[in-house]
């Protein structure tokens, strides 16, 4: 009797030392109207592709952002270049010695005219004006200032 009530303990030390163990703080740090890895041609214009997510952790360092940004661009597709909405998110462990950095968004990709299906109103293309770059959508009826841009 005394070694179950002895094993029961240990089970109830393990599940809770695992817990312990495996628990993390997520905290949001920044929030990006677009967000990129790779050169956009402002000439072109661009499909919204669906949404994305991509994540980068690291053992003993720091998380590497662009890593995180290029895996969600990666799962949204080869053509994907862009990311708009991107929410970034990091995650620490309490005893583990490892971070993790989130990404979050809108991926979006060059319109190929005899490829797409997507109509007018949801193809966007970067303006470049004194006040500012703003994505363009064909038809003229959007219009969204890309902040933090000159």
């Amino acid at each position: 009797m005394a070694s179950s009530l002895l094993l029961r303990g240990a089970k109830y030390v393990f599940i809770l030392a695992c817990l312990v163990l495996f628990t993390g703080c997520t905290s949001r740090i920044a929030d990006f109207t677009q967000v990129s890895t790779l050169n956009i041609n402002t000439s072109e214009q661009y499909e919204k592709i669906g949404s994305t997510e991509g994540s980068h952790a690291q053992w003993f360092g720091a998380f590497d952002l662009k890593l995180a940004v290029d895996d969600a661009l990666e799962n949204a597709g080869s053509e994907a270049t862009y990311l708009t909405n991107a929410r970034i998110f990091t995650t620490s462990y309490i005893l583990l010695p490892r971070t993790k950095v989130t990404v979050t968004g809108d991926a979006w990709a060059p319109v190929s005219m005899s490829e797409s299906n997507v109509p007018e109103s949801e193809r966007y293309a970067v303006e470049v004006t004194e006040e500012g770059r703003f994505l363009v959508n064909e038809d003229g009826s959007d219009r969204v200032k890309i902040t933090g841009a000159k």
